[in-house]
C-alpha cells in the first residue's frame, strides 16, 4: 500500500506543470520578483519544472549536499548572469515552496493522527531542500559576483576580500 508520502510526493510530480504554471504567474505578477522577464522565463520554468515532476529524488534521503549544491550554485550564477537580483532570485524560491506547499495541503486530505505525521515529514523534508538550495544559489550568485567584480575591475583576491570575506567561497 503506498504511503501519504509517496501519494504525495507523486502527485507533485504528476501535476509539475500546472504548479509551474502557477509559480509563474505569481513571480510575474509580484512586485518583488519583478525582474523575472520574459527574456528568463523559460529558464526559469525549465529548472522549477524539472526539480517538481521529480522531486521525490531531490527531497528523498539520497539526495547529497554536493549535488544540490552543484545544481543550485549553477543557477545562482545564472541568476547573477541574467541580471536577476539576488533578493529576487531567492523570493522567487519562496514562492515555489508556497505554492508547492498550498498545493500539497489542498490535495492531501488526510483525516489520521499517523497522515498528518507523514505531511510533517514531507514538509519537514521540502524544507530541508530548499534550504539548501537557497543557501546554493546564494553562494554560486556570490561567487559569481565576486568573479565579475575582479574582472571587470581587475581586483584581486584581496580586494574582493574586504568585500565577500576571506574564505567566502568553495568553487566547487
Amino acid at each position: 500500500m503506498e504511503v501519504l508520502y509517496d501519494k504525495l510526493a507523486n502527485l507533485i510530480e504528476k501535476h509539475s506543470a500546472e504548479l509551474v504554471r502557477r509559480w509563474l504567474e505569481a513571480i510575474q505578477s509580484d512586485p518583488a520578483t519583478a525582474s523575472f522577464s520574459k527574456n528568463n522565463v523559460a529558464y526559469v520554468r525549465s529548472k522549477a519544472g524539472d526539480l517538481l515532476r521529480h522531486i521525490n529524488q531531490w527531497i528523498g534521503y539520497d539526495a547529497s549536499k554536493q549535488e544540490i549544491g552543484k545544481r543550485y550554485a549553477v543557477e545562482g550564477r545564472d541568476m547573477f548572469d541574467m541580471g536577476v537580483p539576488l533578493c529576487e532570485a531567492i523570493r522567487a524560491m519562496y514562492v515555489l515552496r508556497r505554492t508547492l506547499w498550498q498545493f500539497v495541503e489542498n490535495e492531501s486530505g488526510f483525516d489520521s493522527a499517523f497522515e498528518l505525521k507523514q505531511m510533517r515529514e514531507l514538509d519537514e523534508r521540502i524544507t530541508r531542500f530548499f534550504d539548501r538550495a537557497e543557501y546554493y544559489v546564494i553562494r554560486g550568485y556570490m561567487e559569481e559576483m565576486n568573479r565579475k567584480m575582479k574582472e571587470l575591475w581587475r581586483l584581486t583576491s584581496a580586494d574582493t576580500d574586504k568585500i565577500f570575506f576571506e574564505r567566502s567561497f568553495y568553487y566547487q
